[in-house]
């Protein structure tokens, strides 16, 4: 004989006393009695059932006195770090959205007002508490860099949008099938606010399910630009003590390079991809592969000689400025990358619309 389905317990929480009724008679009905739904006036009657059910979905409105939706979902985060979380409010905006995803709901939702609406809602919680995660390591790690969270997503594919923030700052990296696609920083949105997030030098991060962005406002690979804004941040970090020490700064290197070139909007022309060994695992639009896997080894042969006759560190990365546009070569143990970028003409730009 077959188990008998899970019934799933869902919790609503809203002072609203005829909304949590049609949500009751709806969802109940709706759900086939696959749904035993539970109903909360308060943030106190709610936690009252939580400590006596064991609830598999909260659902929360935002505008609750006394204790209003974000302070409750904060409460829940720490003393439930397991129980899914959603938010449901009648007056959404960008900034409690955001705000609920960084204090640990999985959904934000607009309140509908039609049936049809209604019955979206109910689609969208289904969706949330029939997901279980997949099967493999959890944890926490310590001193994580945002450079190599963003670099697991892309390298594994993956969908999911990046929320970070300090007391300064919040934002948002979206990404798609391993692609960069959008990013925003408080106003700031594009690739301004992908550099100035990945400047922090401190926060919070969490990985939050994908959802569309309302724009995709960055193209391009993800190594080229983890890159690229590794090297603004390393070249404001070290102008700025310039600017407070030296009376008349000499002219910056950076300043005699185009603008065209030096900042965007460029467009990568190729990129190469090898193991330590030279072993090529992603090539694109590479005219002559074997001579850039050598070019590549050569400078890893030359970094480890200057490495044993002068104690400057560890290299980072190469940056060759041509006429055309800059090539960054990139040297480790365990990986090679080149990157060819050239600025975006006009002609170029007229052709991609």
């Amino acid at each position: 004989m077959s188990e008998p389905s899970k019934q799933h317990q869902v919790l609503f929480v809203d002072d609203d006393r005829a909304f949590l009724q049609v949500i009751r008679d709806l969802f109940v009905s709706w759900s086939e009695d696959a749904w035993q739904v539970y109903c909360a006036e308060s943030a106190d009657e709610a936690l009252g059932i939580l400590k006596t059910r064991k609830i598999d979905l909260i659902v929360v409105d935002v505008n609750m006195p006394v204790l209003d939706g974000i302070q409750f979902i904060r409460i829940l985060n720490r003393r439930y770090p397991h129980l899914k979380k959603a938010v449901i409010t009648g007056f959404a905006t960008e900034e409690k959205r955001s705000t609920c995803l960084t204090e640990g709901a999985e959904l934000f939702i607009e309140k509908p007002r039609s049936a049809d609406g209604l019955k979206s809602v109910f689609t969208m919680l289904c969706e949330l508490v029939s997901w279980t995660p997949q099967k493999g390591f959890q944890g926490v790690l310590r001193q994580v860099g945002l450079y190599d969270v963003i670099q697991m997503e892309c390298l594994g594919r993956n969908s999911s949008i990046l929320e970070i923030h300090n007391r300064q700052i919040r934002g948002r990296i979206y990404i798609e099938d391993g692609k960069i696609v959008h990013a925003t920083a408080g106003d700031t949105v594009g690739h301004d606010a992908f550099q100035k997030l990945l400047s922090l030098a401190s926060g919070e991060f969490q990985l939050q399910p994908f959802e569309p962005p309302s724009e995709r406002t960055i193209e391009g690979s993800w190594e080229f630009l983890l890159m690229e804004a590794a090297r603004v941040r390393d070249e404001t970090a070290s102008q700025a003590p310039a600017i407070k020490t030296a009376a008349k700064p000499e002219p910056s290197p950076v300043a005699e390079i185009s603008p065209a070139v030096s900042g965007f909007p460029v467009r990568v022309s190729e990129t190469l991809i090898c193991s330590g060994q030279g072993d090529v695992l992603y090539a694109w639009q590479c005219p002559d592969v074997n001579t850039r896997v050598t070019l590549l080894q050569h400078i890893a042969q030359q970094t480890t000689r200057l490495g044993q006759l002068l104690p400057l560190g560890s290299f980072d990365r190469l940056e060759i400025q041509l006429a055309t546009g800059r090539v960054v070569a990139q040297v480790k143990p365990d990986r090679m990358i080149l990157v060819h970028t050239a600025p975006v003409t006009a002609n170029h730009s007229q052709k991609q619309a």
